[in-house]
């Protein structure tokens, strides 16, 4: 399958918002474990938070419950219609974007995040755009500031030992060796490593990242 250049991703995405959200493989309503045990661990305590790829805003939803002004971005504008919708009643301190996350920088005047969620979105971004995109994302933390990455691993049996494969609805996931992130998260220190499962069904094999900027 050829890559997708911005307009073709945005409406790739966009596109996926014309199904029930239950059969949207990312929409989950409850806070993936890992992000839950971060908050109750006090290793990031509130302030500002940035949710990248936040789809309806789920994720955001539970961090601005949990101390922090957070700011979605997504591709899609769909996406992010249905997340103002849901905020309209609760009024948390959320704000979203719609925009192209691989030239995340460009979308936002702030670079001062205490936190940033990175949750089941690195495996969609093409290699060539990979450390580009976590040097951004490094740039836009505080110093202290912390990066939750999960990600599919190559262990994910869907890999069947391939570097890359096309999902059900046409687009294309990456597999990434724990080596390769470290690499291309150089410019943040690793606080902790795990191997971990996403999904509706748990059924992928994932890495989860716990990175600071110091």
């Amino acid at each position: 399958m050829p890559l997708m250049n911005s307009a073709d991703k945005i409406k790739h995405w966009d596109d996926m918002y014309l199904m029930p959200l239950d059969n949207i493989p990312w929409e989950i309503p409850q806070p993936p474990k890992e992000l839950v045990e971060l908050i109750d661990s006090r290793k990031t305590t509130g302030g500002r938070a940035l949710d990248i790829a936040c789809g309806t805003g789920n994720y955001s939803f539970y961090l601005a419950q949990h101390g922090f002004e957070v700011i979605g971005v997504d591709f899609s504008e769909r996406a992010i219609d249905i997340a103002n919708k849901h905020n309209e009643a609760t009024k948390l301190p959320v704000h979203f974007l719609v925009g192209d996350i691989t030239n995340i920088k460009q979308l936002l005047s702030d670079t001062d995040f205490d936190f940033i969620l990175d949750y089941s979105i690195l495996h969609h971004l093409e290699p060539s755009v990979t450390k580009d995109y976590a040097r951004q994302c490094a740039s836009l933390l505080k110093k202290g500031g912390k990066l939750l990455l999960v990600c599919y691993s190559d262990k994910d049996e869907f890999a069947n030992g391939n570097k890359s494969a096309t999902g059900k609805y046409g687009n294309t996931m990456y597999y990434r060796t724990a080596h390769e992130i470290r690499e291309a998260y150089s410019d943040l220190i690793e606080i902790s490593y795990k191997e971990t499962r996403l999904g509706k069904r748990l059924q992928h094999f994932a890495h989860c990242f716990l990175f600071e900027k110091v």
